[in-house]
């Protein structure tokens, strides 16, 4: 006994500690002997420590996302304790979309994009659509009772999957997700991958992802904020956020109220409102708690929209109306376990159940005594459990590293407007990758993924990606991805029908199959005296096989009318460069695009089977006066006329066919400035939103004359110009 005693006594170890002497649980440590021999590399464990090993003087750096890096001498026998600086930018250096492991982002092979919390309070935005607004390569549509949608590199509908936290969102009217429903309050910041990532993510993946990353951690005890903000067009939200970190558990809280009075582009009748009005309530809990270099947490959110449509007030005497009311409820919860098994071995667990309702009530309602009768009643809900599970083996220096997972969803439908009242789909698969590096700067990441679909027969879907950096700011991608879509439970059996829709679901609808390509060159930031710039430089290819679209049959002010239905081909083919520059306090950020599409669907088809290009025009600028604290942001985008399809029926052939119209050209231009006052702890910022004024823009029809030409019409698209106010108040409170 007293043998093993002196044994202990003689170990010495290194801790790691924050700028608040807590512990630090799975920072990188390496060591380098100086005599030259061999290198050792460790992982500290829940109380931040690792045993010191060195038998001589050796240089040690450690590593951990969110913290400056730290590099000193050590030598052998000695406790050592190291202190890290926080280094709130550092966050955005890394990814995990696209590795499940934090990947610095300038050695993903993954062309990544990211949106930092700094540009989203920049722009106000208070959901995802706001914030994607501004961004290349991205369109966005709206819709008055089925929401905003979205496009990326020219591909859209249920071909971009968006996640939160790794998890796929639920709950598609139209092929997309409403991105005025996806609030960031919580959000930490946005990666963004455009192309097909369906080796990793599967289905829906084909034209990329956007992952949203909340907050997860805090350096002091105790943290919160709350935020209030107002826009004259008739929107007030409030929402907060309270997080406690306790020795190895952190708990955290938020949630909000949104309100929008709804917007009309005229004043002829009142109740009527081009963009309705709805209520917002959201809420969210997450409690991590460290386990040694493994880390397991539970986040639940519950999410309530309450969306109004007034009717028209009936003749002849005009005292009542028909009113509908559309309820959203959509709640996820999640279960994570992620971390080191041992030095080199991490391990990404995730397992998850999502519940989605959507409920349209139809009233009577008498506009003189404001009593409303309920008349009729639809409830649809959709449930998902997705699991997924992804192992890397990466050892720093190694020339290969091997990443292998599955992937499990099972998704359920019900209610009236479901064919047969029930349906449900299910597919499981694994993948597996492997990035091999030939020589120190050169990459190679070839997956496959393979697997098994209840409904549709899964191919095998390969991708290869390929990073060259010749120059430590200079790096080059190509990539080749192949994708598979089956069509969702909603694109087979639903059926949508109301005084403003009618959207129908397709059983004979194809899977997707398609392939895409992309290219990049990028130089990250050299810095000159008080000069930084970069540019980027890169191009895409995607060619889908029995696309699926949302056809719209007819467009009137009364009602819309759409069937999903595949088209032969669609193919889009672009180019984009953008070019950031800073001079002390100055940044300026320009970019541009030019993007192709063909809509391939049969010879008769009018206006189609040609590319259609159009331009996209970014510039983003701000100035920081940090003598007072304050940021004035400039952001402007042009799109150019893009295509669209819709049907017409043609008298000459007795058949509805699908024809190719326009979307008109449109410019947007946003403006804030940010204040923030005593130390960081009150933020004051005001804006000036789509200063251009834009509102509807006009969408045309081919127009060849006789029974092929279908005139004109407008889509909604903006609110009109309108300025907002917020104030924000954070606090902290830190153990003495």
């Amino acid at each position: 006994m007293i043998g093993w005693a002196e044994v202990i006594s003689a170990q010495s170890f290194i801790y790691v500690r924050d700028h608040e002497n807590k512990e630090v649980s799975g920072a990188h440590v390496f060591l380098t002997p100086l005599d030259n021999s061999k290198s050792v590399y460790e992982i500290t464990d829940y109380s931040g420590k690792i045993k010191n090993t060195v038998s001589s003087r050796a240089r040690i750096q450690i590593s951990f996302i969110g913290f400056q890096n730290m590099i000193d001498t050590i030598s052998s026998g000695q406790d050592f304790t190291f202190q890290l600086e926080p280094d709130p930018g550092e966050l955005n250096e890394y990814t995990v979309t696209s590795n499940a492991v934090p990947t610095r982002i300038q050695e993903s092979v993954y062309k990544i994009r990211v949106i930092d919390r700094a540009r989203i309070d920049g722009q106000g935005a208070q959901n995802l659509r706001d914030l994607l607004t501004n961004d290349l390569n991205i369109q966005l549509s709206q819709d008055a009772v089925l929401g905003s949608n979205i496009k990326m590199q020219g591909v859209g509908g249920e071909n971009v999957k968006i996640m939160v936290d790794g998890v796929p969102l639920i709950g598609r009217l139209d092929g997309n997700i409403d991105l005025s429903q996806i609030n960031l309050n919580n959000v930490e910041k946005i990666e963004i991958i455009e192309g097909s990532t369906s080796t990793i993510y599967g289905s829906n993946a084909m034209g990329g992802v956007i992952n949203i990353i909340t907050k997860k951690n805090q350096h002091h005890n105790l943290e919160g904020n709350t935020k209030f903000y107002y826009e004259t067009v008739g929107t007030y939200n409030v929402d907060a956020r309270v997080g406690w970190q306790f020795k190895k558990n952190f708990l955290q809280m938020s949630g909000g109220r949104y309100f929008f009075d709804g917007f009309n582009t005229t004043d002829s009748i009142k109740r009527l409102m081009l963009w309705k009005p709805k209520e917002q309530y959201f809420g969210e809990v997450q409690y991590n708690r460290s386990l040694g270099k493994l880390n397991l947490r539970y986040s639940g959110n519950i999410f309530h929209e309450l969306l109004e449509s007034k009717g028209t007030p009936e003749a002849p005497f005009y005292v009542t109306a028909v009113d509908q009311w559309f309820r959203t409820i959509r709640s996820t919860h999640g279960l994570f376990l992620t971390g080191y098994l041992a030095k080199n071995h991490h391990l990404d667990l995730t397992l998850s159940y999502s519940f989605y309702e959507r409920r349209r009530q139809t009233f009577r309602k008498d506009l003189v005594t404001l009593d409303q009768l309920l008349t009729d009643e639809n409830i649809d809900v959709f449930n998902q459990v997705m699991s997924r599970g992804i192992y890397n083996f990466n050892k720093p220096g190694s020339r290969l590293s091997i990443q292998a997972g599955y992937e499990v969803n099972y998704e359920t439908a019900q209610g009236l407007r479901i064919e047969n009242q029930f349906q449900e789909m299910a597919d499981l698969a694994l993948f597996a990758a492997a990035e091999i590096k030939p020589v120190g700067i050169w990459s190679i990441k070839p997956a496959v993924r393979f697997g098994y679909q209840s409904k549709f027969d899964m191919p095998v879907i390969p991708s290869i990606h390929t990073r060259l950096s010749p120059h430590k700011n200079l790096d080059l991608r190509l990539s080749y991805s192949r994708g598979f879509r089956a069509p969702t439970l909603k694109e087979l059996y639903f059926l949508f029908v109301d005084v403003n829709h009618n959207v129908y679901g397709n059983t004979k609808l194809q899977a997707e199959n398609g392939g895409n390509i992309n290219g990049s060159i990028t130089y990250t930031n050299k810095k000159i005296k008080n000069i930084e710039f970069g540019f980027s430089a890169g191009g895409f290819y995607n060619d889908v096989q029995n696309q699926i679209r949302l056809i719209a049959v007819s467009i009137t002010p009364d009602s819309n009318i759409y069937r999903y239905e595949n088209i032969d081909r669609f193919q889009s083919v672009g180019a984009q460069a953008t070019l950031n520059f800073s001079w002390r306090n100055l940044f300026l950020g320009v970019g541009a695009t030019y993007t192709g599409v063909i809509n391939s669907i049969s010879d008769s088809a009018i206006g189609t089977n040609d590319y259609k290009f159009y331009p996209e025009i970014q510039t983003n600028a701000s100035y920081n006066f940090k003598k007072w604290q304050g940021k004035l942001n400039v952001f402007f985008k042009y799109t150019g006329a893009q295509p669209f399809l819709y049907t017409e029926y043609d008298e000459t052939l007795q058949e509805n066919m699908i024809r190719e119209g326009e979307v008109a050209e449109f410019g947007t231009m946003d403006i804030s400035y940010i204040q923030t006052l005593f130390k960081n702890k009150l933020q004051i910022a005001v804006y000036g939103k789509n200063l251009l004024n834009i509102t509807n823009i006009s969408q045309t029809g081919a127009n060849t004359g006789g029974v092929h030409s279908s005139g004109s019409s407008v889509l909604p698209t903006m609110c009109g110009r309108t300025f907002g106010v917020s104030v924000a108040y954070n606090f902290i409170v830190s153990k003495k």
